[in-house]
């Protein structure tokens, strides 16, 4: 009989078949399979296991009712997808190769024909794909019930042949599929078989979408699929041999993998520590240097703090790989964990799809990073030492170096990981019209949130016109301490008591820095009236030029102390000024020490400290 003048069984013949089946061999939830499958075969003939001939000849959106929802998730293998004017979606199968290269099962509907429009049409193609997989599911399932322990030759039981899918030969118990005509569409089904009982069963219904889709004709198409189903058939009955042959054989495989799996995370978890360790010790080593007066000129103590830099950030960008790295081991051997067992090999393959590209983007958005915090700062070394070089003696250079360093290094890792969670959010599959509204709300959000951009705005003028800086002690606001923190939005400052002092940028409008560049010491004192002044000038001046030459003090003076004399008269007594320049942040204990060493002088002196008088006359 040739394939045009082939045709079906009615519906009723199938049905009366199928219940003979199950009620010969099946219990009684195969009869009430059938019972329910009794509903679905009476709506029309060509049906499938699961769905309509209705549905696969597109035509499931005619009738009364409401157009179907796609109930598809993102993260679905057979989700519906946009081909031109169609609708297409993947048959897949835990036995159907969906490698690159691979031929797929495509099926596909014209959206435009769809009632209710594209979700409608979605819904139709996914519905189609789905009753494939189910009808291809089912006659597997009946056939891996007849496969026995012994049926495999012992010349075909090394692991070789196991693990070559396309060397193996097609399994002794594959069935014949077979290709007809209904309604003048193509059609591929399983023949009924008398002797195994086992009725004809529509697989696939080819329509014009589906030779559009595919490129091929129906024809041509209805073979190839053809070919497609009977090998994922062998193979899923060459996997239920395997099973009958080595019973513990995947879960072995399974408890390896995951055991290998877990060495892999923990030797990358103890690489991180000791990442971690490096780092942390360059940190600190560079707290201890900056904090220490230098031994050495400042251009050599420069020199120090770059090297610590950068090999703290080498360390950062190994860290950063290692990280993802863990995370990709980690998925690894949970999907090939899900892989080596067929019930969860498509869940295998959806988090292998949407995951394997998420490792690549990640280490693309590190290595973006270092690359441009290599430039950064490179550029920001190369301008240190310029400006080291201009000012031998001062430290502002390694100041700012640190704080734009921290700050524009803080700024690139922001972008960079909004750039990397943007396209691990397209890598899902989200629809793009999504992310569309998202950016309207993102604009319509920063429109209202302008304080932001005048804080963005002040945190940039802070550093271009170096106002202050990490390390500096300020005052800005009516609050001071020390700039312990700072970025393009706000500085944190550490006062006096502790606490911590959030200003956004945008409300730095005036600022004291009390550190940049030197300090000075502004000392006053006020003697009695009675005293001897030239001895207490004396006195005062011979205590702060002592200090000036003690050697533990010498390095955090800058000059000699410069006397300014007598500052104010009043009824306290009288007030002497005294300036002595020093290194930034060491003006609070150098005028500690000349107060203690200041006292014993001026009691030695027999010079009384000033005191509020008040006369009181009789009338």
């Amino acid at each position: 009989m040739t394939m045009e003048r082939q045709r079906f069984r009615t519906p009723q013949t199938m049905l009366d078949t199928l219940l003979q089946l199950t009620r010969r061999r099946l219990p009684a939830a195969a009869v009430a399979f059938a019972m329910g499958l009794a509903t679905v075969l009476s709506l029309g003939p060509g049906l499938t296991m699961e769905a309509t001939a209705a549905l696969d000849l597109g035509e499931s959106s005619r009738g009364d009712g409401p157009p179907p929802l796609a109930s598809k998730q993102w993260w679905d293998l057979d989700r519906a997808r946009s081909c031109g004017r169609l609708k297409c979606s993947q048959v897949v199968n835990p036995h159907i190769p969906l490698g690159p290269g691979e031929p797929k099962i495509t099926v596909a509907v014209l959206a435009s024909d769809a009632e209710g429009g594209a979700a409608a049409a979605a819904a139709r193609v996914e519905a189609r794909a789905t009753a494939v997989a189910t009808s291809l599911k089912r006659i597997a399932s009946l056939r891996e019930n007849q496969v026995e322990p012994g049926s495999v030759p012992s010349s075909r039981r090394g692991g070789g042949f196991w693990l070559d899918r396309r060397g193996k030969p097609r399994h002794p118990l594959t069935p014949s599929l077979a290709v007809g005509v209904q309604n003048r569409s193509p059609v591929i089904y399983l023949p009924a078989d008398e002797d195994r009982n086992t009725p004809q069963v529509t697989l696939v219904t080819l329509t014009g979408p589906d030779s559009i889709a595919n490129g091929l004709d129906r024809q041509a198409l209805a073979q190839q699929w053809k070919a497609i189903f009977e090998r994922t058939l062998s193979e899923a009955l060459w996997g239920a041999s395997f099973d009958r042959h080595f019973p513990w054989a995947r879960w072995s495989g399974a408890l390896l993998t995951l055991v290998l799996g877990s060495l892999g995370v923990g030797l990358s978890t103890r690489a991180l520590g000791q990442l971690r360790r490096i780092s942390h010790s360059c940190a600190q080593a560079m707290e201890e240097l900056k904090s220490a007066l230098p031994e050495v000129g400042q251009d050599l103590q420069l020199r120090r703090l770059q090297g610590l830099e950068q090999r703290q950030r080498r360390s950062r960008f190994r860290l950063k790989i290692l990280q993802v790295v863990r995370i990709a081991l980690a998925v690894m051997a949970v999907t090939i964990t899900l892989f080596i067992f067929p019930e969860t090999r498509l869940a295998a393959m959806a988090l292998l799809q949407q995951s394997a590209g998420i490792p690549l983007i990640w280490i693309g958005v590190i290595l973006l990073e270092g690359l441009l915090i290599w430039a950064v700062m490179r550029r920001l070394n190369r301008w240190a030492e310029e400006a080291q070089m201009a000012q031998p003696n001062s430290l502002r250079p390694q100041i700012r170096l640190e704080t734009n360093a921290r700050v524009i290094r803080g700024g690139i890792v922001i972008g960079t990981t909004l750039l990397g969670l943007y396209f691990t959010v397209l890598l899902f599959g989200i629809n793009p019209e999504v992310l569309a509204g998202a950016g309207i709300v993102a604009v319509a959000v920063g429109f209202l949130a302008r304080g932001l951009v005048e804080d963005l705005i002040g945190g940039v003028r802070i550093l271009a016109t170096d106002r202050f800086a990490i390390g500096d002690s300020i005052a800005v606001n009516g609050h001071s301490g020390l700039v312990e923190e700072m970025n393009l939005v706000q500085t944190q400052l550490r006062g006096a008591q502790g606490e911590v002092i959030t200003i956004p940028n945008g409300m730095i409008r005036v600022s004291e820095n009390r550190s940049k560049e030197w300090s000075r010491i502004n000392f006053e004192i006020d003697i009695a009236w009675d005293s001897d002044l030239e001895q207490a000038c004396a006195v005062l001046e011979g205590v702060a030029c002592a200090l000036a030459e003690d050697p533990a003090w010498q390095e955090q003076i800058l000059e000699q102390p410069s006397l300014l004399g007598v500052d104010r008269l009043d009824q306290s007594g009288v007030r002497l000024k005294l300036w002595i320049r020093t290194l930034p942040l060491k003006q609070w204990g150098v005028a500690r020490e000349l107060r203690r060493r200041l006292k014993g002088a001026f009691d030695a002196a027999g010079i009384e400290p000033g005191r509020p008088q008040q006369v009181l006359r009789r009338p």
